[in-house]
């Protein structure tokens, strides 16, 4: 079956119809080397993980104008963002990203054009993933629409990266920039989409590029502890304290804030940076010897230099994951772990 050259709505293409016309895109993955041995169109779906390897699954739930918004991004968008949630997850234990199961739930009010669309924006994310999407379920969800999606990957049993391997001294660092997400989100609820540098921040939101290749690099460099910053970093730091029982300090002045934040939003940008979420930029420990072979193999690959940001102490009497963070003028403040929300502010 073709897909259609003009949308139509559900209703008219039929669940059968809409189910045939999406396999005909998942087929045309590029991706052949993913250990799949049976995909779309049987009761379930055939993978063979590579010998030596364990299994990492991810699952997520988006819902609409709660976690993306149809006016605010394409269709596309949507699925590249909604594949990118899972994919760095992934991502942050190290894992190679393998297979991919989306289920929708329509309220049948969209397009058929508007589905496919959904799904290239995926694929197109998948296949730059060596990923391939090889199943899944369509559901009639008259309150709102919604994207599940879970990812299956593999990684070798001593690469693993976790939460809770956080030790004392560890340099504490990022993989990228934080808060241009938070910053898109922002522009978009204040309908201010071409102020300087907006491209940027916009992108950061819609389109987020999952660190696949820097969660694998970790590992090989012998880092065990990470994870990705999707609820901010004062919303996910303290897990990592909280699973490794250790405190952490954290240097203001080395937070890497982009300049566009600081253009817009002057004294809001720390807080979009350090609470905003959605970064999905990898936050790790590791000792400095370990951090030295990060930045030689980040190096190698052409890769962004991670930030040093902090470090792990243990603090006698500590109870919780507070954060002691660093000011510029050299005075100690504890902060409150949280997140920023964007769609609850």
């Amino acid at each position: 079956m073709q897909v259609p050259g003009t949308a139509r709505r559900l209703r008219d293409v039929g669940e059968f119809g809409l189910i045939s016309a999406i396999r005909n895109i998942t087929e045309s993955s590029r991706v052949r080397s993913s250990g799949v041995v049976l995909g779309v169109g049987d009761d379930a779906a055939l993978w063979r993980p590579r010998p030596g390897r364990i299994v990492a699954i991810t699952t997520d739930t988006l819902i609409d104008k709660r976690h993306f918004r149809t006016d605010w991004s394409d269709a596309k968008q949507i699925g590249h963002r909604a594949l990118a949630v899972n994919l760095s997850d992934l991502a942050a234990m190290g894992a190679r990203p393998r297979t991919v199961v989306v289920s929708l739930g329509l309220k049948g009010t969209e397009t058929d054009r508007w589905v496919y669309d959904l799904y290239r924006g995926m694929l197109a994310l998948a296949d730059r993933s060596h990923a391939r999407i090889v199943g899944g379920d369509i559901v009639h969800s008259p309150g709102a629409l919604t994207i599940s999606i879970t990812a299956h990957g593999e990684v070798h049993p001593d690469r693993v990266l976790r939460r809770d391997q956080a030790q004392t001294g560890d340099i504490i660092a990022v993989t990228g920039p934080l808060g241009l997400a938070a910053g898109g989100v922002r522009l978009l609820t204040e309908k201010r989409t071409t102020v300087e540098g907006s491209p940027s921040m916009l992108a950061a939101h819609r389109t987020p590029q999952p660190r696949i290749l820097q969660g694998i690099l970790l590992g090989r460099a012998g880092v065990r502890c990470a994870m990705d910053l999707s609820d901010g970093l004062l919303g996910d730091l303290p897990k990592i304290l909280a699973a490794s029982n250790v405190s952490a300090e954290v240097v203001q002045a080395q937070l890497p804030i982009p300049h566009v934040l600081t253009w817009n939003f002057g004294e809001d940008a720390l807080e979009l940076a350090s609470r905003g979420g959605e970064d999905f930029e990898l936050l790790f420990t590791a000792s400095p010897e370990t951090f030295e072979r990060v930045q030689a193999v980040f190096r190698r690959f052409r890769l962004r230099q991670p930030t040093a940001i902090g470090s792990i102490t243990k603090i006698r009497g500590y109870d919780g994951p507070a954060i002691s963070m660093r000011l510029i003028d050299r005075r100690r403040e504890t902060v409150q772990p949280g997140a920023f929300d964007h769609f609850q502010r």
